[in-house]
């Protein structure tokens, strides 16, 4: 098993930009281009609605997605982007035409992906935008959503810390170390209470071999989230170099208790069993999630998968009417709909 740096970013890698930049930055070109396209007398609603047909039209920006962050007039020139660089785009459109556009970090089951030696703990961000009366999210989906899924709205601060996070996550990747630490120092002139970015900043430091710094890092990330299982398991890894068995144990006690007590762990563990064909086991582990969170709809929707993969239907489309009964937006009800007609199930339960 390859023992693994962790890193937490948002779901990305980068490209471009520098420590200066302003990632809402509007060039003259953008301006033009957005107000031949949108009505800034138009109800609030409607110049939402034309601001997505200018991103997302064939004759308009034509956004895709692309694993890379940028900011929101790199988005524009190049026409694709992450979730973070949608986003930096949307923002900056809208407030150019008087919408109230915030960031907002999303509540999203845990992701991890693998680059190189990296291991990557993946956030989410979209924004949340008030239309009338009413708030809405705008996400990577040429449509207005309600505010369904939970999440929280955070400052531009917050949005910036975020944005040169991901910068330093991408230089650290490219074994540019100098570039990644001064960029988590100023996503950290942005949030200084960012569990996340001090654990990076302490991967950093482990790379230049720094290691009394790092110690430091990630003891200030935990501090401030005594969860950050980024920061513990790299703290982890740094105390077991140095020999230091003692600290070593107590952390790794912290860090099973925790495991144990996070339903999305067990998650985790029924998934990687379910990919190896091992259905009985991943349904002991899902079980297990189910204990912790019942109300958790990925949970049951990975239940119904394997009870199905076992040849039980009941039991499939009973777990699939309980990740529809959970499922927090009209999307996920209407895709287990779906599911469920698959296996003849015609009637709606609510």
């Amino acid at each position: 098993m390859v023992k693994a740096i962790l890193l937490t970013i948002l779901a990305s890698g980068l490209m471009g930009g520098g420590l200066d930049e302003d990632p809402l930055a509007m060039t003259e070109e953008m301006r033009t281009f957005f107000e031949e396209r949108v009505d800034r007398r138009a109800p609030p609603r409607q110049r939402v609605q034309l601001i997505l047909s200018a991103l997302f039209d064939e004759d308009g920006v034509a956004f895709t997605y692309r694993n890379e962050t940028r900011t929101a007039a790199e988005t524009y020139e190049r026409r694709s982007g992450d979730c973070l660089s949608f986003t930096n785009l949307f923002i900056a459109v809208a407030r150019h035409f008087d919408l109230a556009a915030q960031y907002r970090e999303v509540d999203i089951a845990p992701n991890w992906s693998q680059r190189g030696s990296i291991v990557v703990f993946n956030r989410h961000l979209n924004s949340v935008v008030g239309a009338g009366s009413r708030g809405y999210v705008i996400d990577l989906i040429p449509r207005i959503n309600r505010i369904e899924v939970a999440g929280r709205v955070i400052t531009d601060d917050r949005g910036f810390a975020h944005y040169y996070n991901n910068k330093g996550a991408e230089s650290l990747g490219e074994g540019n170390l100098a570039l990644a630490r001064s960029y988590f120092e100023k996503a950290l002139t942005y949030d200084s209470e960012a569990s996340f970015i001090w654990a990076n900043l302490g991967v950093a430091q482990t790379h230049q071999g720094n290691l009394s710094e790092s110690e430091e890092s990630y003891q200030r990330a935990i501090e401030l989230n005594k969860h950050d299982m980024v920061a513990l398991t790299n703290l982890v890894r740094l105390l077991e170099k140095e020999g230091r068995r003692e600290e070593v144990s107590r952390l790794q006690k912290r860090i099973e208790d925790f495991r144990n007590k996070n339903p999305y762990f067990h998650f985790s563990l029924g998934e990687e069993a379910f990919d190896l064909g091992l259905f009985d086991e991943s349904l002991q582990h899902y079980k297990a999630a189910l204990r912790r969170k019942p109300d958790e709809p990925l949970f049951h929707h990975s239940m119904a998968k394997t009870y199905a993969q076992l040849g039980d239907v009941k039991k499939a489309i009973k777990h699939l009417k309980k990740a529809r009964k959970y499922s927090p937006d009209e999307t996920g009800r209407t895709r287990y709909n779906q599911k469920l007609a698959y296996l003849g199930v015609t009637q709606v339960d609510r």
